[in-house]
């Protein structure tokens, strides 16, 4: 019987794991990229005072100034090259032709929505798209996640699929919260940045990641009448494998 339960709990499982690599991935290519921008700065700061100190007795009386700044140097090559080594996070898999609101169906399953929501699903458009599986599920569910959290007093939860412009496949995931102040609205795809206690504010990050690594592109806009609207445009699988 144990080995029965474990067998039936593996997939689940799995797909946290998966879950949880993405999220490292994420994490870990914003640290590259803060940290390239710093090394950039250590470089142009080092080569500035070595210009300047080439123009003083110090740099002929001393070899070791030189050597020092040729260290400097080295040490910021072999930095740069370890964050540009490809580190596996174990979410590697192939892509294929997924319909989008299947996906975002089985979304939907996987968050934990209080009964104080109500759910709206409309699946106006049926198409499929070329995606990873997970790297999509996770990125609906990010989106579910952060509208969920938006009403902790309650509201409507809506999830939509339709066609928009030039065959593309829209997702559209908003709430019935007190929305997003327009002044935080250009921000909320930076990386850490969160007005909520507690949070690590990478969701909307992550969502912007996963769907570039789709060819899609995200939109934030204002609910109507009130709340937030986040839609994410997805090639269809046509337009992706003309």
């Amino acid at each position: 019987m144990k080995e029965k339960e474990q067998l039936e709990e593996r997939p689940a499982l799995e797909r946290e794991a998966r879950e949880r690599a993405a999220v490292a991935e994420v994490v870990a290519a914003v640290l590259r990229h803060d940290l390239r921008n710093r090394f950039s700065s250590i470089r142009n700061a080092a080569y500035y005072l070595m210009r300047q100190t080439q123009k003083v007795e110090l740099w002929k009386a001393d070899p070791r100034v030189e050597t020092l700044f040729q260290v400097i140097d080295s040490e910021l090559d072999s930095a740069e090259e370890l964050l540009s080594a490809q580190v596996l996070t174990g979410l590697e898999e192939q892509g294929g032709q997924l319909r989008l609101c299947d996906v975002a169906e089985r979304a939907l399953a996987r968050v934990a929505i209080p009964p104080s929501l109500r759910v709206e699903r409309t699946w106006q458009e049926q198409g499929l798209v070329e995606a990873e599986g997970e790297r999509l599920m996770l990125l609906i569910r990010c989106l579910i996640e952060n509208a969920v959290e938006a009403m902790p007093d309650g509201g409507t939860l809506a999830v939509r699929t339709m066609r928009g412009e030039g065959g593309r496949l829209l997702l559209e995931v908003s709430d019935t919260g007190p929305g997003i102040p327009e002044e935080q609205r250009k921000r909320v795809f930076e990386p850490f940045m969160t007005t909520k206690p507690g949070h690590a504010g990478l969701g909307l990050c992550i969502v912007q990641r996963m769907a570039l690594r789709h060819h899609a592109w995200v939109e934030l806009k204002p609910g109507e009448p009130v709340g937030t609207r986040v839609m994410v445009s997805f090639p269809s699988a046509e337009e992706a494998g003309a």
